[in-house]
């Protein structure tokens, strides 16, 4: 795959959802190892931030349902 055509694709999905009414997109740009990580190790990760529903929030202290959450849906494929 072309190294650019992954941005394109995620510049064309962003271009869509606005272009239909959308008025804010929030990204995580860390990866789900990353995540799987802190979620084990908390202790080396105390400064590793999320985007939480319209907030930001450090991952080792929200509840685990809620990073399980941010993981299951961290990485999406274009």
């Amino acid at each position: 795959m072309e190294q650019n055509a992954g941005l394109a694709r995620l510049v064309n999905l962003i271009d869509y959802y606005f272009s239909l009414g959308g008025m804010q997109m929030q990204f995580n740009v860390v990866s789900r190892d990353t995540l799987l990580r802190a979620q084990a190790d908390p202790a080396k990760y105390q400064n590793l931030i999320v985007r939480v529903a319209g907030y930001s929030a450090y991952f080792v202290n929200l509840e685990k349902k809620v990073q399980q959450d941010i993981i299951e849906r961290t990485e999406e494929r274009i």
